[in-house]
C-alpha cells in the first residue's frame, strides 16, 4: 500500500513533471524485464538504432561527426561497440548547442548539471520531457531491483555539499522527510565529530535503508563498532561509487546486521545499474543504457576497463559514447543469476588511474591501494602519489599517534613495493583529510609519471 500511494499520489504531488506516469512506465520496465532474451535484444537493437537516427538528424554534432567518418546506423553490427568518437564533459561544453536536438524547443528540455571535481565545473546538460521521466522511474526500478521499494524509510548519506544555490525550500525537504520517506545526511568529513552527528541522525530518524558512498559508509561502520554502543540496525544498505572489498561488505554486513548490495550510478546520466542477488555482480540496465570497456591497464584481479556509456534514454542531448570516468573490472563468464543484463563483478570508482612498473607496464592503481590498505587499522584513508618509477608520495590519515600509524604503513607500502618488485623511496604526509573532488571521490592513486595509453581501439561492447 505504501508503495503504491507513492507512486501514485505522494511523488506526482510532490513534482507532477518528473514523476507524470510513473506508475505506467515502471510498469513497462516490468515487463521488459519478463520478455524472452530474443525480444529484449531486439528491442535494444532497435532503441540503438533508433537513437543513432536520431542524433544524426537532429544534432549538428552528431551529424558533422557521423559524416566525418562516414558511418551511418546500418554500418554498424549489434553487439559492437559503436564505432564514434568518445564523448566527455570537455567536449560538451564546447558543443552544448550542437549536442541538443534540434526537435525540442527550448521549453520542452529539462536543464540538469553534471557532477564537478576541484578543477572542473559542472557541466549543463539538458534532456527532453520523457527522458526526465522515464529516468525517473529507471531509478526506482533498480532500487526494486536493489530491494529498496518505494515508501520505505531512507537516510541517502551524502559525501559532499551540493552545489552552491541547489538547496530545497524548506517545505519541500520537509514533504521528502515525512511524506515520501527520504532523508539527507551530509558528510563533509570523515571524522569523530561527523559520525557522532550521522549516528544522531541514524538514531533519530531509524531509516529502513541507508544508501551512500562506498567508502563513507565503510569507515562509519568501523567507528561505530570502535566508538559507538547502541545504533540502529536498518534492513538494508546501498553502496555507491565503488564496489566494496569482500572483507569491508562483510564488516559492513556485519555492523549494520542486513544485506549489503550496490548500485551504479553516472552522475551525467543517472541510475544506470545494480547488483544481483545471486551473484553479486553489478547488472546494467539495458533499457537505460549500452556499454562499451575499453582496457586501461592490469591489477592483480584482472584487466580494468575505462567504462563507456551510451544514454538511451535521452534524445534532448544525445549522449553517445561517453565516457563515465568511472572503471570496472569485468569476467568474459556468463552471471550465476542467469540474467543476460552486462555486469562487472566490481566498479572501481572514478579516477582509477594506473601506476607504471619499472618494466613499463601500467598497474590500476586503486585496485593495489586497495589491497595493500587492508592491512591498515589506525589509519583511516591513504592517497598514493607515483611521482617517478621508483618514487612515491604516501599521505594519510589516522585516528591513532605516529608510532601505531608507522608500524601499519611500513606493511603497506612493503605491500606496494611487493607488486612493484623492487626498493621505492618514500615521502610520507600525514594530514587531517585528504582533499576530495567536489562529488566527495577520493583518488586513493595518481602517477605524474609519463607514459604510453593504452590502445584505445581495443573494446568490447557489454
Amino acid at each position: 500500500m505504501r508503495s503504491w500511494l507513492q507512486q501514485n499520489v505522494f511523488l506526482p504531488l510532490y513534482d507532477g513533471d518528473q514523476y507524470r506516469g510513473l506508475a505506467s512506465r515502471m510498469a513497462e520496465l516490468q515487463s521488459f524485464d519478463a520478455m524472452p532474451v530474443p525480444d529484449q535484444v531486439s528491442i535494444l537493437e532497435q532503441r540503438i538504432r533508433g537513437l543513432l537516427d536520431h542524433a544524426y538528424k537532429t544534432s549538428p554534432y552528431y551529424r558533422l561527426v557521423f559524416d566525418q567518418i562516414r558511418f551511418r546506423s546500418s554500418d554498424w553490427e549489434y553487439g559492437e561497440p559503436l564505432p564514434l568518437p568518445e564523448l566527455n564533459r570537455e567536449l560538451i561544453r564546447a558543443n552544448v548547442e550542437n549536442l541538443s536536438s534540434r526537435m525540442y524547443r527550448p521549453d520542452q528540455l529539462r536543464r540538469v548539471s553534471s557532477g564537478a571535481t576541484i578543477n572542473v565545473p559542472p557541466t549543463a546538460l539538458w534532456r527532453d520531457e520523457e527522458s526526465h521521466r522515464n529516468k525517473a522511474a529507471t531509478q526506482y526500478h533498480l532500487n526494486r531491483i536493489s530491494g529498496f521499494d518505494l515508501g520505505m524509510r531512507l537516510l541517502e548519506v551524502r559525501a559532499a555539499e551540493r552545489e552552491p544555490g541547489t538547496d530545497q525550500h524548506l517545505l519541500r525537504r520537509l514533504y521528502e522527510q515525512h511524506v515520501l520517506g527520504c532523508l539527507t545526511a551530509t558528510v563533509r568529513r570523515h571524522d569523530d565529530a561527523a559520525f557522532r552527528s550521522l549516528l544522531q541522525i541514524l538514531n533519530r530518524y531509524q531509516p529502513e535503508v541507508i544508501r551512500g558512498p562506498s567508502t563513507t559508509l565503510a569507515l562509519f561502520a568501523e567507528w561505530l563498532r570502535s566508538w559507538a554502543t547502541v545504533w540502529h540496525r536498518p534492513a538494508l544498505v546501498i553502496a555507491t561509487a565503488e564496489t566494496p572489498a569482500i572483507e569491508t561488505r562483510q564488516v559492513m554486513a556485519e555492523t549494520f546486521g542486513c544485506r549489503v548490495t550496490t548500485q551504479y550510478f553516472c552522475p551525467d546520466i543517472g541510475l544506470l545499474a545494480a547488483e544481483c542477488r545471486e551473484a553479486e555482480r553489478v547488472h546494467f540496465h539495458p533499457w537505460a543504457c549500452y556499454v562499451s570497456l575499453v582496457p586501461t591497464g592490469r591489477s592483480v584481479d584482472g584487466t580494468v576497463y575505462r567504462l563507456i556509456v551510451t544514454d538511451l534514454l535521452n534524445y534532448g542531448m544525445p549522449m553517445i559514447r561517453y565516457d563515465a570516468g568511472d572503471s570496472v573490472l569485468f569476467e568474459e563468464t556468463p552471471c550465476a543469476c542467469g540474467s543476460w543484463y552486462p555486469s562487472v563483478p566490481a566498479v572501481l570508482g572514478s579516477a582509477v588511474e594506473s601506476l607504471v612498473l619499472p618494466d613499463g607496464t601500467l598497474m590500476a592503481g586503486a585496485p593495489m591501494v586497495m589491497r595493500a590498505r587492508q592491512s591498515l587499522r589506525t589509519v583511516r584513508e591513504v592517497q598514493l602519489v607515483q611521482k617517478s618509477i621508483d618514487s612515491m608520495l604516501l599521505r594519510f590519515s589516522a585516528t591513532g599517534d605516529n608510532s601505531d600509524a608507522d608500524q601499519e604503513l611500513r606493511v603497506f607500502r612493503r605491500n606496494v613495493e611487493d607488486t612493484f618488485r623492487i626498493p621505492l623511496r618514500w615521502t610520507v604526509e600525514r594530514v587531517a583529510e585528504i582533499p576530495r573532488e567536489r562529488s566527495g571521490k577520493l583518488r586513493v592513486a595518481i602517477s605524474e609519471v609519463s607514459r604510453d595509453r593504452s590502445d584505445p581501439d581495443h573494446q568490447r561492447a557489454s
